[in-house]
């Protein structure tokens, strides 16, 4: 019986020289999956910092010794017609808008210490409220505005002449004289 050939192995057992693969192949799934579950990880726990921060943080905001809710009111009011102003222009939708937000400051970065003094009074309140909303119309005006008249306002630079131009609305005392323009 010494000449017999060695027994075959079970199934159940498995063969080393095929196991080796299995299992790098398995090691190699765990860590892609260990990688992948802690970049996922990173990415929500950055974003949920950043959200708890914005949320959460006091922004620092020039306090402009504001000492009343109506002061502050006019202010504000005042900031949306002066960036109404500084919106109009030639040279298109984003410098109109950048221009606009420029000119609410100062102002409107105090906005929340006159939501305060105001808070107290329900019509301040409903004042405020009015003046917000009129501040993102305005916003949307100067966009839609920069976006339809810049070009005609360029162009209308470019092929009209050059008319001196006068800061009164009363006609000159001898209109006819100033209406031609003069070269």
């Amino acid at each position: 019986m010494a000449d017999a050939p060695p027994p075959d192995p079970p199934a159940s057992q498995p063969n080393p020289a095929v196991a080796r693969p299995t299992e790098a192949r398995a090691l190699g799934r765990r860590l892609a999956f260990v990688v992948f579950i802690l970049v996922a990880a990173a990415v929500g726990i950055s974003g949920g910092a950043q959200v708890f921060v914005q949320a959460f943080s006091h922004r620092a905001a020039p306090q402009l010794n504001i000492q009343s809710c109506d002061e502050g009111l006019g202010r504000l009011s005042a900031a949306v017609s002066r960036a109404r102003e500084a919106a109009s222009g030639t040279e298109g939708e984003d410098s109109a808008l950048e221009r606009y937000r420029q000119a609410l400051r100062p102002d409107w970065d105090d906005r929340d210490h006159i939501e305060d003094l105001c808070r107290s009074n329900p019509q301040k309140m409903a004042v405020l409220d009015a003046i917000e909303q009129l501040r993102y119309a305005e916003e949307h005006a100067a966009r839609r505005e920069a976006a339809e008249l810049a070009p005609l306002r360029r162009r209308v630079q470019a092929i009209a002449p050059t008319w001196p131009t006068t800061t009164s609305t009363s006609p000159a005392p001898n209109a006819s004289a100033s209406a031609a323009p003069t070269e």
